[in-house]
């Protein structure tokens, strides 16, 4: 017969938390893509480097692509030319696994749209409910709140525009 003592301690559930670090949200990034299993959305008018072009992020990009033929990343961006232009590694995973890393332009009816959110998997989740403010709420398992998060982005993804300048274009 075990004893209390000798009982594992329970586990709490992962907790909603608001986060300010620059560093904290970044790696919180990180550690949603590491691990998703099938599908990645982010919405941000301005994709940061700091959060979307570090190496960790790249890499958890690239192995979430991999693991998967049918996983898939999709990115909707306001500022298309910052986006191009600051996040040279994840524009060129766009380019290289163009099947599973999709990165398309705000329509103009939602220009001026001022959140920045990421969603993994229906569960978890980071929502900048204002890109000015550094608050960040986050929850590695909270459904309801990812679903209304995902729904919102595909309002979104089914306005978008391709980004034109992603396509390779050599001949």
């Amino acid at each position: 017969m075990e004893t209390a003592k000798n009982s594992p301690a329970p586990e709490t559930p992962p907790q909603r938390r608001i986060i300010r670090d620059r560093t904290e949200i970044s790696n919180f990034l990180a550690t949603l893509a590491e691990n998703a299993t099938r599908e990645i959305v982010i919405f941000a008018p301005h994709l940061q480097g700091a959060f979307f072009n570090s190496s960790r992020f790249a890499r958890a990009l690239a192995s979430f692509a991999a693991r998967h033929r049918q996983n898939l990343a999709r990115i909707v961006v306001e500022d298309t030319d910052q986006a191009l232009r600051d996040n040279d590694r994840l524009v060129g995973l766009c380019r290289r696994l163009s099947d599973f890393i999709h990165m398309h332009q705000v329509a103009e009816e939602h220009l001026g749209i001022r959140e920045m959110f990421m969603v993994v998997d229906h569960r978890g989740y980071l929502h900048q409910q204002d890109t000015d403010k550094p608050d960040c709420v986050t929850h590695a398992h909270d459904s309801h709140e990812a679903v209304l998060l995902t729904r919102r982005f595909n309002e979104l993804w089914d306005r978008s525009e391709p980004i034109v300048a992603l396509r390779a274009s050599g001949l």
